[in-house]
């Protein structure tokens, strides 16, 4: 078990850990508590080093987030109106 206000990708930190398993409570951010999986035989020494080597990467909705605001920042920049971005995204 580890505890900590680190940002983490919990996806990638199982993958960093080799696919053994994470469970985690984020409902405290400056105390985020994460364990590792039942028959998982990663330590709580390595959940720890792996946690504090981790660098978390954007997930997939953050992508398609920020995709979306520059996609729709170029639009703007290459002068359509708000109603012709409207009417492109609805269809």
């Amino acid at each position: 078990m580890a505890i900590t206000s680190k940002e983490i990708n919990l996806t990638q930190l199982d993958k960093e850990l080799g696919n053994e398993g994470l469970c985690a409570d984020f409902n405290d951010l400056k105390k985020k508590l994460i364990v590792q999986a039942d028959n998982s035989t990663v330590t709580d020494t390595q959940l720890e080093a792996a946690i504090k080597a981790h660098v978390a990467g954007p997930t997939q909705d953050q992508i398609v987030k920020l995709n979306r605001e520059q996609g729709l920042a170029k639009l703007k920049e290459l002068g359509f109106t708000d109603d012709q971005i409207s009417a492109l995204l609805n269809g």
